[in-house]
């Protein structure tokens, strides 16, 4: 049974002391942080938001892999598995749900990193020790990037397709998926290729291939900040290939994702994993050579379609720079993921009600005009008036000119318009596809 830690970690003695944008922590705080296990909860007060305000978040840790998940490495000599990651990851939310982070570290709490998102904006956390002790950092998730290093992503190259009705929208909702009932599960299979192997993580050997499962840990973390909460569905890491031999499907370098990228893809998942369980399939590809770039294309609203063409595949170039957290990779392929779900962009999305794509008028923002052409917004570009002035998760608000408005990172957030279609969505396609619950860590209820 999941126990609750009812400690909270009082920070008034130390906060006095402390940036404003830093939390130090106690050896006891860390102590506790360390011995979380699946399912227990821990409040933090004072928490930074990264702009100036503090509030309490519960972090509840979470387990990123789906009972029975096999991580594979399957290369020139043959097949064999590897273990899943030691990383603790924790998800959290203050009370009110307005601030979601995620956090994330090896045992003895070493290597912590985290993301997270408030009314003010994204956020990244990063830890700092000396003398003094350990401190946690946390700052706007644009200033977090080093000096001169600016990610683009690429728009794909506007074939991702619409499949099915949409069911009616729900009325519309402000998130709060994790309050009132069990998130349900949606069981991942992933599929990395030899080049973000090599590219990302510097070759295929055994380290190479942990560091890996180790980032892969964090980006499903990080993708549940907003999936648990906005969608209540638990991401769910299932089956896992590692290609250290050739990568035996076709993927365009250095380029924006395309249709053939998808089609590739898919089709050798189909014709070759028929048998692996899963929901939606997933590439992580290290093709974008650069390190700064990244782009991703998927099929929309496609549930439990194992089909190569209009199957429940997505294509995730992702950034292979060290020096780019992997949060703004799960910002790639949690967007591309929400395709699947079945969210369309937000400049191609009506405003009234989430359902309605493509119009080009009265959408949920006019932060991109590169896809008038398919009949979406085609105007003056300009940031949102209204909360943080930055995008969610299936804008393009974070591109930049000539057709975007460059509004910097993306929220960890879907817009409310979407949730209210996408929970329409996720319930007619539950049990028949996604996990009526995402056991065993939300039996007793998620804090």
């Amino acid at each position: 049974m999941r126990r609750m830690l009812a400690l909270i970690l009082a920070m008034a003695c130390v906060h006095a002391a402390a940036a404003p944008r830093e939390l130090m922590l106690q050896p006891a705080h860390i102590d506790a942080l360390a011995a979380l296990l699946v399912g227990d909860s821990l409040a933090i007060d004072d928490f930074p938001d990264g702009y100036g305000g503090r509030t309490s978040l519960r972090f509840t840790r979470i387990d990123v892999y789906a009972a029975g998940a096999r991580l594979v490495v399957q290369g020139p000599d043959g097949e064999h598995a590897m273990p899943r990651s030691p990383r603790i990851e924790a998800i959290g939310r203050d009370a009110g749900d307005q601030v979601r982070a995620h956090l994330a570290f090896d045992p003895g709490f070493r290597n912590v990193t985290g993301s997270g998102s408030g009314p003010s904006g994204a956020f990244a956390i990063s830890a700092r020790s000396d003398a003094k002790g350990t401190r946690l950092v946390v700052q706007p998730a644009d200033e977090a990037l080093p000096k001169g290093v600016v990610p683009q992503v690429l728009p794909d190259d506007g074939s991702v397709m619409g499949l099915g009705t949409p069911p009616d929208p729900l009325p519309l909702s402000s998130g709060n998926g994790i309050a009132g009932t069990l998130p349900r599960g949606a069981l991942i299979a992933v599929d990395v290729d030899r080049e973000l192997l090599v590219n990302r993580f510097g070759g295929t050997g055994a380290s190479n291939v942990a560091a890996a499962t180790n980032w892969i840990a964090d980006l499903f973390a990080v993708m549940n900040v907003m999936y648990v909460r906005d969608l209540n569905v638990m991401l769910l890491q299932g089956t896992t290939i590692f290609r250290t031999g050739a990568t035996p499907y076709a993927i365009a370098p250095d380029a924006a994702a395309n249709s053939t990228d998808l089609n590739n893809f898919g089709n050798y998942w189909q014709a070759n994993h028929a048998a692996v369980d899963r929901d939606f399939t997933m590439l992580l590809s290290g093709r974008m050579t650069g390190g700064f770039s990244a782009s991703g294309i998927a099929w929309i609203n496609s549930y439990c379609n194992k089909n190569g063409n209009g199957g429940s595949y997505s294509v995730n170039k992702v950034f292979t720079s060290s020096q780019v957290p992997v949060d703004l990779s799960a910002r790639i392929v949690g967007h591309e993921l929400g395709h699947n779900f079945g969210a369309a962009h937000t400049h191609c999305t009506s405003a009234a009600n989430g359902a309605n794509w493509p119009v080009s008028s009265n959408t949920i923002d006019v932060c991109y005009k590169g896809e008038a052409a398919s009949g979406c917004y085609g105007g003056p570009v300009s940031c949102p008036a209204t909360g943080s002035g930055h995008g969610t998760l299936m804008s393009y608000c974070n591109t930049s000119a000539p057709n975007g408005a460059a509004c910097g990172q993306n929220d960890l957030v879907f817009h409310p318009a979407q949730i209210s279609t996408l929970l329409g969505y996720i319930a007619s396609h539950t049990p028949a596809c996604l996990s009526a619950t995402a056991d065993p860590i939300f039996r007793n209820g998620f804090d």
